[in-house]
């Protein structure tokens, strides 16, 4: 193996040994990613992008090995982990990892399900290799993804294609030189714009990741060669890909899979901080006649990601922090993914709440994840109140039954009640399943 070595060799051998040593609660997050994941993604299948992918893929005919969640119908792997990939983030309600700044589950589980599919895999297998290719993405994320995100980059489809990758690679049990192949063509296939959010291209990224890191590790096992140190190499990925990340800085303090965080309102994550923090005020007796004008203090990185100052769409106002800071006062239940219809933007109430928030984009040493929300009421009263998007819910338990609830309102317009029940049970048992194709199978609608 003395073609790897540096930067690559390390990820792949720290990833790999993170996988074989799953602590047991590390092991519980990994199903509850599935069991959201699965959710998102029946819902996500009605989506038009879905939609659209999936009929492409069927005008292209292929051998029918992996199932399209939602739909029952087989595609190759490649076609179900770009459609599954797609319809994960199709809601832009899916997980997050602040420290890689990507929705991971949505482009490393699909091709990782695909495969284990067509070969009668275990769930173990699985779950397994999705920590895998988690640690991977955690450890290049961390590396790189500041410098790489404030670049325009959507890291969910650079940084998530080597992740993907490196779970795939588990999957099909490739030793370290195929697999540093592998990350090495996922290197030439990342891609995402920052520039495309608000429209159905942002989830085309996290489909396109799960593809891109399902072909890679087919490829690399087939003979195909890359560089073997894609990601250090001058003129590669890092190189090229940030400013000012230094190797030296690679570091693993643990299962990055332990600071997995879940999305409980159906907008882009950067909006959280104002939905929070305006639902507080709510509790605490605030109403929307009562306010004369809105104040959104947040770190100047939401600019390019969630200051969509007017939008026309529902897609544009998962992107809008003026646009949620309105549905937080009026208690919208922005939990709900219908919320984001088109024709929500055109309700009068909203539009006017809208016109009276302004964002203020905070200097460098504002804490990046937090979101401060100032309003002025018509008596001349200033109530502020702060959140921390960063901080998970300290209740595991709790959790848990917030995302059961979240997969069953997600799931329950798709398939049928006991179905989705039974999805759920399997998922959560799903370390002792011998076959994951009869998860797959709950999955799919009639």
């Amino acid at each position: 193996m003395s073609e790897v070595a540096g930067l690559t060799a390390t990820i792949i051998r720290v990833s790999r040994a993170a996988a074989e040593d799953i602590p047991p609660a590390t092991l519980e997050m990994a199903k509850l990613c599935v069991l959201d994941w699965f959710g998102l993604a029946l819902a996500g299948s009605r989506e038009p992008l879905s939609l659209i992918l999936r009929d492409a893929a069927l005008a292209e005919g292929a051998l029918p090995a992996a199932t399209v969640v939602g739909h029952g119908q087989d595609f190759s792997p490649r076609q179900a982990a770009l459609i599954n990939g797609a319809a994960g983030h199709a809601l832009d309600y899916d997980d997050v990892n602040l420290a890689m700044r990507i929705h991971p589950t949505t482009v490393i589980l699909p091709g990782v399900l695909a495969l284990a599919q067509s070969r009668r895999l275990s769930g173990r297998a699985v779950l397994e290799a999705f920590v895998a290719g988690y640690e991977a993405a955690g450890m290049i994320g961390a590396l790189i993804s500041a410098g790489h995100y404030a670049r325009g980059f959507h890291a969910t489809g650079t940084i998530g294609a080597f992740g993907a990758a490196a779970a795939c690679a588990h999957v099909l049990g490739l030793d370290e030189a195929a697999t540093a192949r592998a990350y090495g063509l996922a290197g030439s296939q990342a891609a995402g714009l920052k520039a495309q959010f608000g429209t159905m291209a942002k989830s085309l990224h996290a489909g396109r990741a799960a593809e891109a890191g399902l072909t890679s590790a087919i490829w690399a096992q087939a003979g195909m060669t890359a560089r073997p140190d894609i990601l250090e190499r001058p003129l590669g990925f890092v190189a090229t890909q940030t400013d000012g990340a230094s190797i030296d800085d690679l570091r693993w303090d643990g299962h990055a899979l332990d600071r997995n965080l879940f999305k409980y309102h159906a907008a882009c994550f950067g909006t959280h901080g104002t939905l929070e923090a305006i639902g507080a005020l709510r509790r605490q007796g605030l109403r929307p006649e009562q306010v004369r004008a809105i104040r959104l203090k947040v770190d100047a990185g939401a600019d390019a990601m969630c200051n969509i100052a007017a939008p026309r769409t529902g897609l544009e106002a998962k992107f809008s922090l003026r646009f949620n800071a309105a549905l937080a006062l009026h208690g919208v239940d922005t939990s709900d993914s219908a919320t984001y219809a088109d024709a929500i933007v055109q309700r009068p109430d909203l539009e006017a709440a809208r016109a009276t928030t302004t964002v203020e984009l905070a200097p460098a040493d504002w804490p990046e994840n937090v979101t401060e929300v100032t309003v002025t009421t018509l008596d001349g009263e200033t109530l502020v109140q702060r959140h921390d998007i960063s901080l998970p819910p300290g209740d595991v338990a709790m959790q848990g039954r917030r995302l059961h609830a979240k997969f069953l309102a997600l799931a329950t317009p798709v398939i049928e009640t006991d179905q989705a029940e039974a999805l759920a049970d399997a998922i959560l048992r799903m370390d002792d399943l011998d076959d994951v194709s009869k998860l797959i199978a709950l999955a799919a609608s009639p």
